[in-house]
């Protein structure tokens, strides 16, 4: 048997949006509330949801299996103290707290980009 892996190389996202932690809270309950599920995760000071673009053309898995992703969307705000949901009268938007290497490193890159666009 044979195992290999190949890591993303880059990450391409194509919209993102600062929120304040209130507000993404705010955003979370609306996909609650259209029957979208939502968990945010958290590293580095930052809580943040991503869209990925769905591996659905020869294009995209071309790309990937060069190491190439694309995400969507991201949506995102300052958190510096980890808590393990926000709530929102009711409701409770999960958060948890990334093992995902990437996911660590995406939030280094977001933290290190906040308002600077």
């Amino acid at each position: 048997m044979r195992i290999s892996y190949k890591p993303v190389e880059e990450l391409v996202i194509l919209e993102m949006v600062e929120y304040h932690i209130d507000d993404l809270a705010q955003t979370g309950a609306l996909f609650l509330d259209i029957g979208r599920p939502i968990i945010l995760n958290w590293a580095d000071g930052v809580a943040f949801h991503h869209v990925p673009l769905p591996f659905n053309t020869k294009e995209l898995l071309k790309e990937r299996k060069q190491g190439k992703i694309y995400w969507a969307s991201v949506i995102y705000a300052a958190m510096p103290e980890y808590r393990s949901s926000l709530k929102i009268g009711a409701r409770d938007i999960p958060v948890v707290k990334t093992p995902n290497p990437l996911l660590q490193q995406v939030a280094v890159w977001i933290k290190n980009h906040m308002m600077r666009r």
